[in-house]
């Protein structure tokens, strides 16, 4: 062992213990359930209500016996104004041989209006309302849509004023601003499943699923005070993404299959989404197009177009100039870097903070945006901070210091699992509570095994067997001990709750996760590799020496102790292997360059697999078991390499699911995560546990931040917290 992983071997029975019990507490005051079979109840801004009633089979009660069937009813109704509660009732199949009479009631869709009470009058922070008196800006009332959104508070009303903290370790970390100033057509609330307008007050299907229509917000504007209407998202259509120059890969919002959607501006408030067949996960997939992290805004369906068409020869013949003026090869060049917030403070955004300093200082801020589109209920503008602001640190071990010298306000990302006893401690002095907000991705970390990878190593990795042995010579609960304190879960990466609709059964879940060296070594002798070097470990089948690497970076939670520990492991059934600690752009470089033989990492999908695919399936340079089989099906067979046939046949399936109704796509779902279990590309080491930003630091005169929300990427956690309408209470 390391002297990291002895240090935590020493300690993690008594660490385990204490953060189990803290754990348990957490959750008295406040838990968000992130089940569907259960009933919850969510403050949301509601305008238009979909009411789906799905077809529902009961049961009846014949000679004594009742024969139940796997039906659901999903009803959403409305409560007070502005309180949905939404029942969602699946019961499991039982089957008996006795004739019954069976009730079906078939699926019928309703679309019901529902009018929210707005605020009679609307207030603004104080710097706003200065500069108003000073005429430098419009009143709060004629900046703010003519129906803003009406946004839910997790405790009271706030009050306006103050800076978010956080720390952020460079130019490669930027979600740490977008996860928390972030806009999409619709959004997640806090339960991490339910879907709640955002930038369109109401985002409705047709009948199939084919043409969606979203109802933008009259009067909602940027933040320099231009008018945001449907013109911004046929700019962002026609000149952005159908232009294969700065778009060579279309973004997920308009994929369908094989195939892409168009956009179509309707009026000025009024924009469809028109697809080439049934697409039943538009809204869910909308949910999640937003500002890239790391510069791809053609993600997202809108851009400013008063503001970026100056950067396109269409609109501008002297670009070539502005181009070369700015020290850029081409037009292109230019667009893609004048379109990142990272990198230019000066374009215009609709999210509830604007950067006010790009990315890569010492100290970056946000400022909050004077025509931001949302209220509370008493009609004060949002968001109530004044500021987010982003701290340079050198690494996780230096944004540990700052949060215990209480200069973090809310974060937990970078904060690693096994910190939590160290900061729980350091509350009082620091003036800050500790929060948890377990994960509801599939796995917390897993071994991705780079079939891609060419050579005869590549011809190991491709065999679904050399994987299996792999996967036998881990000792899962031992690594669990130590670097998940306990809180894991050894399982495949199926998804995190066994009530989800594509949960493919405990067998799954469990499949090839048995420590059995015996059969580890049975299965690595069968794939070609049963012979021994005079070092001891295992030859390649033509007699060459063989080594695997396993790239870790520290990034999040004990990543790095993990890949150690599954270094040695290996080891004691011959496998020459190492970990190799590295950063995390370093790793991703490598992935991208597909030189990596095995990379540790979470997966992200928490289920949403049809909408968050890429590191499940090879549908990017994002899945780490085969980065270039991902890149020849995003850039359509140009680069990266072709896939073996069983790849593409999971690709199909992913391509499937948006095209079909629930019931079948539930199939499908449950088909995909069989593959995965049986093949095991990613193999897993454990889940359900916090490890991955689930470890919140919070300051704790910060107000309206829930107990817990969903947290994965999918949600962009933090904001399932609604970032929004936090405030300080002092």
């Amino acid at each position: 062992m390391t002297l990291r992983t002895i240090k935590r071997t020493a300690t993690a029975l008594i660490l385990s213990s204490m953060l189990a019990l803290v754990i348990a507490c957490a959750g008295e005051a406040e838990t968000i359930i992130v089940e569907k079979e259960v009933v919850k109840t969510v403050e949301v801004p509601v305008e238009k209500i979909v009411e789906v009633e799905k077809e529902v089979v009961k049961t009846v009660e014949v000679a004594g016996e009742t024969v139940i069937v796997e039906k659901e009813v999903v009803k959403t109704v409305e409560v007070a104004g502005e309180t949905v509660i939404v029942e969602k009732e699946v019961v499991k199949i039982v089957e008996k041989e006795v004739p019954v009479e069976v009730i079906v009631e078939k699926e019928v869709v309703k679309v019901i209006e529902v009018e929210v009470e707005k605020p009679q009058t609307y207030s603004e922070a104080p710097g706003l309302a200065q500069a108003v008196s000073a005429g430098s800006l419009p009143p709060v009332g004629e900046r703010l849509p003519s129906e803003p959104m009406i946004m839910p508070v997790f405790g009271s009303i706030g009050k306006y004023g103050g800076t978010l903290r956080r720390g952020y370790l460079g130019p490669q970390d930027g979600c740490n601003m977008f996860r928390v100033s972030r806009t999409s057509l619709v959004r997640f609330a806090a339960d991490g499943f339910n879907l709640i307008p955002s930038v369109a007050k109401s985002l409705t299907p047709n009948s199939d699923g084919s043409v969606w229509t979203a109802k933008l917000r009259k009067g909602m504007k940027w933040s320099d005070g231009s008018p945001f209407t449907a013109d911004d998202f046929m700019f962002q259509y026609e000149d952005v993404i159908m232009n294969d120059e700065l778009t060579p890969s279309k973004p997920p919002f308009l994929k369908l299959g094989d195939g892409l959607g168009e956009v179509a501006k309707i009026d000025e408030t009024t924009v469809e989404f028109r697809f080439p067949g049934q697409n039943f996960l538009f809204a869910e997939i909308a949910a999640q197009a937003d500002e890239a992290c790391y510069g791809n805004t053609r993600n997202v369906p809108w851009a400013p177009a008063h503001y970026m068409k100056q950067f396109l020869p269409k609109y501008n013949p002297d670009v070539a100039a502005l181009a070369e003026e700015g020290g850029f090869e081409d037009w292109t060049q230019l667009y893609l870097s004048r379109t990142q917030y990272n990198l230019n403070v000066e374009k215009p955004t609709i999210a509830p903070w604007k950067f006010s300093s790009p990315l890569g200082g010492q100290l970056v801020s946000a400022e909050r945006n004077p025509y931001f589109m949302g209220v509370d209920a008493e009609g004060n503008q949002l968001p109530y901070l004044d500021k987010v602001s982003l701290i340079l640190v050198a690494d996780k071990e230096v944004l540990q210091v700052k949060a215990l010298a209480g200069e973090i306000d809310l974060q937990g990302r970078h904060i690693a699992l096994e910190d939590y006893p160290t900061l729980k401690a350091g509350e009082s002095s620091g003036g800050y509570v500790m929060a948890i907000w377990p994960t509801v991705e599939e796995i917390d970390a897993g071994l991705a095994v780079n079939a891609s990878l060419e050579g005869p190593l590549g011809d190991i990795f491709k065999q679904a067997d050399f994987r299996h042995g792999l996967s036998h010579a881990i000792n899962r609960d031992e690594i669990n001990e130590v670097s998940f304190l306990g809180l894991g879960t050894p399982r495949n990466q199926v998804p995190a709750q066994k009530s989800h609709p594509f949960y493919p059964g405990d067998e799954y879940a469990n499949l090839y996760m048995e420590y059995d060296t015996d059969k580890a070594n049975a299965y690595l002798d069968g794939v070609g590799l049963d012979k021994i070097g005079d070092d001891g470990y295992r030859l390649l089948p033509n007699g060459d020496a063989f080594q695997v690497i396993i790239t870790a970076t520290c990034a999040f939670g004990a990543w790095c102790d993990i890949a150690e520990q599954a270094a040695e492991m290996w080891k004691d059934v011959g496998v020459n292997s190492k970990a190799d600690i590295v950063t995390r752009s370093l790793l991703q470089t490598r992935r991208d360059a597909n030189e990596s033989h095995v990379s540790i990492w979470d997966q992200i999908s928490a289920g949403f697999i049809f909408s968050a695919p890429q590191h499940l399936l090879p549908t990017s340079n994002g899945f780490q078991p085969g980065p270039a089989f991902g890149t020849w099906e995003m850039t359509g067979g140009v680069e990266g390499i072709e896939p073996p046939q069983e790849y593409k046949d999971l690709l199909d399936l992913y391509k499937q699911g948006p095209l079909v109704g629930d019931a079948e796509r539930a199939e499908i779902g449950k088909e995909i995560y069989r593959r995965l279990a049986e093949q095991q590309y990613t193999i897993g080491v454990a889940g359900l546990s916090p490890m991955i930003q689930g470890v919140i630091v919070k300051n704790k005169d910060l107000r309206n931040v829930p107990d817990a929300a969903a947290n994965s990427w999918p949600h962009r956690t933090p904001n399932t917290g609604f970032p929004e309408q936090w405030y300080y209470d002092r």
